[in-house]
């Protein structure tokens, strides 16, 4: 039987940085980063993560210094915005703001263009792993910037367990059903999926709380129901209200051999996913896995192997 223990939080350490003296409220995320067990022995470091207190809350987040930051797989970049940079990054805090003529648009989010500092990352053995971050001024909902596929991608995989909100940086293959992963140029991870029997290729998006269709393959996934595709139909045909989604209950998505039962698709199209993904751009391409595959369970993003790995 693998022993348990008790990780140590471990110390962030920043170079070319301090924090800035400011008082930070004791919120309801703070309540949840504490000291857990975990099963985890063989690996570079751990770290506890909250989900986020919105609703539904669905967006692990860890905490660095007053700091909380999305581990999102959906994006390509580690960054912070203004009040994450202040924070973390002070020496480099008026620099930057008096520079505002090299923030440039990446596709993503609105990015300086050179690095404003590292957080490095040490790990139980002594080593320690450098990461760098950048500034954006997107305005971050809820948290106050993101970590990203750059950063994950200096390991050789990332476990991310919902059932113990943890992070785990370079562990051991953990059990469970395994799918081919395909990596875009931008860094970005995909798995095949299917919907009602049809396959369809989905972004493995931690930082999204929604599963969403592309339109074409949203028509073709759907029972053909005459009534439901003219809805369909209408609704992509205008600009359709923020109190009017545009959603359909699958009977059955499955992603290797498990299934997820009556789980709601929203559509790429509807105006909500298009303001919290302006910039993306990307989603009529693809479709997007976000929380409702994730939730209660564990899953691992192998770069080495190229492989997704799900446990229920």
């Amino acid at each position: 039987m693998k022993k348990s223990y008790l990780f140590i939080i471990l110390i962030i350490l920043f170079v070319s940085c301090k924090s800035a003296d400011k008082s930070a409220s004791v919120s309801d995320y703070e309540k949840d980063f504490r000291q857990r067990e975990t099963p985890y022995e063989n690996c570079f470091a751990i770290f506890p993560f909250t989900l986020n207190y919105t609703q539904p809350a669905s967006y692990p987040i860890i905490k660095i210094n007053n700091s909380f930051l999305l581990l999102d797989t959906g994006a390509n970049i580690t960054c912070v915005g203004e009040k994450g940079m202040y924070d973390l990054f002070y020496d480099s805090y008026e620099n930057v703001m008096s520079q505002k003529n090299l923030i440039t648009s990446d596709g993503n989010f609105n990015i300086y263009n050179q690095q404003i500092g590292y957080w490095t990352i040490p790990s139980y053995d002594g080593g320690f792993q450098n990461i760098p971050f950048y500034f954006s001024n997107y305005d971050f909902p809820k948290f106050d910037g993101i970590i990203g596929e750059d950063c994950f991608k200096s390991f050789s995989n990332i476990i991310i367990d919902y059932k113990n909100k943890l992070i785990v940086f370079d562990g051991e293959p953990i059990k469970g059903e395994e799918i081919p992963m395909l990596i875009d140029e931008e860094g970005l991870c995909f798995i095949e999926f299917s919907c009602n029997g049809n396959k369809e290729i989905g972004l493995i998006d931690t930082g999204s709380g929604d599963f969403i269709l592309r339109s074409s393959f949203f028509e073709k996934s759907c029972e053909y129901n005459h009534n439901t595709i003219e809805k369909i139909k209408e609704l992509k045909s205008r600009r359709v209200k923020l109190s009017e989604p545009v959603n359909y209950v699958f009977q059955e998505v499955t992603i290797g051999k498990i299934k997820y039962k009556k789980l709601t698709a929203k559509l790429a199209s509807d105006p909500r996913i298009q303001m919290a993904d302006e910039a993306r751009g990307r989603l009529t391409e693809y479709s997007t896995l976000g929380f409702p595959f994730f939730e209660n369970k564990i899953i691992q993003l192998d770069y080495k192997n190229k492989v997704f790995r799900i446990q229920k």
